[in-house]
Order: structure tokens, then C-alpha cells, then sequence
């Protein structure tokens, strides 16, 4: 069967789809590049829903830092070891100063005991995630709709149109949480063979209990939630332990496992995005070009290909009992 890499970009406003397409496409070929799996090819699509929320996209050619349309974080190859530039003291700042605002943004107890600070987080840190859970509308057509639910449609509708195809699925940071949405909502309709899940926050406590709010869970098991019936194969969850966003990534606690034996299974990589000297270990870049999802895609693609050199080496084993004759 014919396959297909299908990808899901995170929250807040993106460049525009061609570009940040192409840009996922080359940090896939990284990670396969480092795995000496470079002569892969593949069919890749971005399912992009950036333009949903925000009515124009980060703009490649502007300069101005304080522009909103200014691209901060732009695709950059990995740095080899040995040739990275050391930072400044306001490199070294900046990296600290974000690493101690995700230990408070993502810091459990403070949820768990002041549920007015998660809700004052998500509306004011994470916008589109306040759009997705909220009853929030979008004009789409000059028409309005719920914006969680023309989302979904976009993404829903793209998975139907490859329904014939063997699809990988590669979410990524509210991109995992749109996912799970999706397929637990339609698994009724569509099949995908693989879901990799990389920078996700659905293990996060008020992410996760913002789920189980939204979807009725039976009476099995009340406190997990349910592995989507239409993941076939495999679900890998990565996560590179200093990105906050994904700290709570031993998923295979909180989801059950489906009725084809899937749950989630965690594997901690690397992120080494950074630009300008400033590190971002829950990019998307980074996560792309480690060689633990570049090893996932190279089963993906290779399966049948070893199904049929099996196949091939058996017939050929006939043939030469055959020659040999009695």
C-alpha cells in the first residue's frame, strides 16, 4: 500500500504553508541523513491550520524584530559539535530566563492548587489553546464557526483524502492535542498506521484533565484516557526531558491501551534547535531531525519493502529446490 508522511504544526501564528512545509521536509531528511537513510523518498504533506487563527502568516521577507510578522525561529540546520559559537552573557541570559518561566508556567503544584493561575496561563501564554477549549468562533467562508470545530474539519478532511494510504502522523507541541481530538472523535471514519507525537503537552495535568472534561469517558477506567481505535501500529510519544512543555511525556500512564494493543510508548531524545545562540528544545526542527524519529520513518517506509525482499528471497529458494530437481 501506498504511503504518506502527514504532519500537524503547533500553536500561534506560522510562516506560510509552502515554506514551513518545506522546512519540516528538510529537518525530516536531517534525521534521516544521520541514520544513512538519506536516499528515502516520501510523500509529505503539512496539514496547516495556522491561517484559521491568524488572518496573515509570519512573513519570510520581513526584517523588523518587532514586527509581529518577523520570523524569530526560522529552520537552521543542526550545528555540528565542535563548531557550535559560544553564547554571549545575553545569549546565556535569555536561556535562563526561559528555562526558569517554563519551570513556573508548567509547575504542577501551582495548578493543582490555584486553578485561576491555569486559567489565567492559557489565556494570556498559549492564546490558540484558549481559542480551542473556549467556545471562540473564527470566520471561515464569511461564515462562523467554533474555531475547535473548523479545525478539526481541516485536519479531519485531510486524513479521509489519504484514507487509501498508509499514513505516519507527526504532531507536534497543540498539534498533539488537536490530534488526539481528531482521531478520538472520528475513529469511526479513518485509519492511520503510525502517530508520532513530539514536544507534546498532553501528558500535562490541566492539559490532561482539559481533555477528560471534553470527552465522555466510559466506565472502564475513569481515570485514564482511551488510545484512539484508529492508530494501527505504533504510537511513540518523543520528548527531550528540558522542554517543559512535554516533561510529563510517560504518556503510557494516562492513556489505555486500543483494541490493536497500542499505547503510547515514550522515548527521550535530543532537541538541539537553537538560533541566534538562544536555545529551544521544544522546536519542532529539532525534534524532526532526531535520529529516534528519523529510525520510526525508516520502518514506516521500509516495511513492505522488507515484506517483499522476504517474500522475493522465499520464492527464490523454490526456484532453486526446483533447479536442483529430485
Amino acid at each position: 500500500m501506498e504511503k504518506i508522511i502527514l504532519g500537524i504544526h503547533g500553536l500561534g501564528n506560522k510562516p506560510p504553508k509552502d515554506l514551513l512545509e518545506k522546512w519540516w521536509r528538510l529537518a525530516i531528511g536531517e534525521g534521516l541523513k544521520k541514520i544513512r537513510r538519506s536516499g528515502h523518498e516520501f510523500k509529505f504533506e503539512l496539514i496547516y491550520w495556522a491561517d484559521l487563527l491568524h488572518p496573515a502568516p509570519l512573513d519570510p521577507e520581513e526584517i523588523d524584530e518587532e514586527s509581529e510578522l518577523y520570523i524569530k525561529e526560522r529552520y537552521i540546520p543542526s550545528v555540528q559539535s565542535g563548531q557550535k559559537i559560544k553564547n554571549g552573557f545575553k545569549e546565556d541570559f535569555i536561556n535562563f530566563f526561559n528555562k526558569q518561566r517554563d519551570k513556573i508556567l508548567f509547575n504542577e503544584s501551582i495548578h493543582s492548587n490555584f486553578p485561576s493561575f491555569t486559567d489565567f496561563i492559557i489565556k494570556h501564554f498559549f492564546k490558540d489553546l484558549n481559542i480551542y477549549f473556549t467556545q471562540q468562533c473564527v470566520h471561515e467562508n464569511k461564515s462562523e464557526y467554533l474555531a475547535k470545530d473548523i479545525i478539526r474539519k481541516r485536519i479531519t478532511d485531510t486524513l479521509k483524502k489519504y484514507k487509501q494510504k498508509e499514513i505516519l502522523l507527526i504532531a507536534h507541541s497543540m498539534g498533539t492535542i488537536v490530534s488526539y481530538d481528531v482521531l478520538i472523535h472520528s475513529e469511526n471514519e479513518i485509519n492511520i498506521d503510525t502517530l508520532v507525537t513530539i514536544g507534546s503537552p498532553l501528558g500535562v495535568p490541566f492539559i490532561f484533565n482539559k481533555l477528560k472534561d471534553d470527552i465522555s469517558s466510559d466506565n472502564e477506567d475513569n481515570k485514564n484516557l482511551r488510545t484512539p481505535d484508529c492508530i494501527l501500529t505504533k504510537w511513540t510519544n518523543l520528548a527531550d526531558l528540558e522542554d517543559k512543555v512535554a516533561q510529563s511525556a510517560d504518556l503510557n500512564k494516562l492513556f489505555r491501551m486500543n483494541s490493536h494493543n497500542v499505547a503510547p510508548i515514550m522515548e527521550l531524545v535530543q532537541n538541539d534547535y537553537e538560533s541566534k545562540g538562544i536555545e529551544n528544545p521544544h522546536k519542532s526542527y529539532g525534534y524532526l531531525r532526531t535520529p529516534e524519529l528519523a529510525h520510526i520513518i525508516d520502518e514506516f517506509l521500509s516495511r513492505e519493502r522488507n515484506r517483499f525482499a522476504i517474500w522475493l528471497s522465499r520464492k527464490f529458494k523454490l526456484l532453486k529446490i526446483w533447479l536442483k530437481g529430485p
